[in-house]
């Protein structure tokens, strides 16, 4: 086994059991040789993945995303979504990649997340603030979710995190909603500008 599979390893909460939750039928991405993996999950099943994180450089500044809910990628795979991320994150030069979602819960398809008693998580909000902290950039990119009950989640998260004095940034507002779009069929030159102050709920 190579250092960073055994780093991956190490660092998974509750790797001692492996995972029953089923979260969807993509198979994940391989991890790029360079990257050094970290993931913290939480409930029944590892049900929720509060965080993960890609470094490739230590030295170099931290950016958070902020997307919706977790689909496939684990500690030791990507989805789509998270190697997009990756890549505009290496392009702007950072060195490490930290992932949080409005809704922990993972699954590939957001209809779940209406039939489970707390798609939240009851740690996500700790650890969302415990990662914004931690980075230079902080990005919203939870998109526009189709279901009407899923909406206010986002706001709620952008609205707390800058009551504790955190900028955050958007990559592009939806036209049609007015919410920072999910990156994976952004342009690959665009890069992220502030969102003004979202007021009290």
């Amino acid at each position: 086994m190579d250092l960073h599979a055994a780093m991956r390893m190490n660092t998974a909460m509750d790797t001692k059991q492996p995972s029953t939750h089923h979260v969807g039928s993509s198979r994940p991405l391989r991890l790029a040789d360079d990257v050094v993996s970290h993931a913290v999950y939480g409930g029944p099943d590892k049900c929720y993945r509060y965080e993960l994180t890609r470094t490739w450089d230590a030295g170099r500044p931290a950016v958070m995303w902020l997307m919706m809910n977790p689909s496939v990628a684990t500690e030791d795979g990507d989805d789509r979504t998270v190697a997009k991320c990756q890549r505009y994150a290496r392009a702007w030069g950072y060195g490490t990649l930290l992932v949080g979602n409005t809704f922990a819960y993972r699954c590939t398809d957001q209809k779940r997340l209406t039939e489970v008693p707390d798609p939240v998580g009851p740690d996500n909000d700790r650890h969302l603030l415990a990662m914004a902290r931690r980075a230079d950039l902080v990005i919203a990119a939870y998109g526009s979710p189709q279901i009407k009950s899923l909406l206010p989640r986002g706001p709620d998260v952008v609205r707390m995190l800058q009551q504790h004095g955190i900028t955050v940034s958007a990559m592009r507002l939806s036209r049609r909603s007015g919410r920072p779009e999910h990156p994976l069929y952004l342009p690959a030159d665009m890069r992220p500008e502030p969102l003004p102050a979202y007021p009290p709920a």
